[in-house]
């Protein structure tokens, strides 16, 4: 099972007043304390559950920022950047 990331509750009141980017869940951008951003982070019932281009999340709940919703879509159910490289590297 995927590692989930909890957001933090000051910005699920935010997410909770936006609509969905599809059935069940928001793709956001992510801004971490350390000034990284992320564009495409998929997240669903307060919860980071993918980040495009990364098998793994790639930050902590102590590490965000902000996030605010962006709708830039990617068919990461399918899939993602990262798990297509994996997959490549190890056929």
């Amino acid at each position: 099972m995927k590692c989930l990331v909890q957001i933090p509750t000051r910005f699920v009141d935010h997410l909770n007043q936006n609509n969905e980017t599809g059935i069940g869940y928001q793709v956001v951008s992510v801004e971490l304390k350390d000034g990284r951003s992320f564009d495409q982070v998929a997240t669903s019932e307060g919860c980071v559950i993918e980040v495009r281009g990364y098998k793994e999340i790639p930050f902590a709940a102590e590490d965000i920022a902000s996030v605010s919703v962006n709708h830039k879509r990617w068919n990461f159910r399918d899939g993602s950047d990262a798990r297509s490289k994996c997959r490549a590297v190890t056929a």
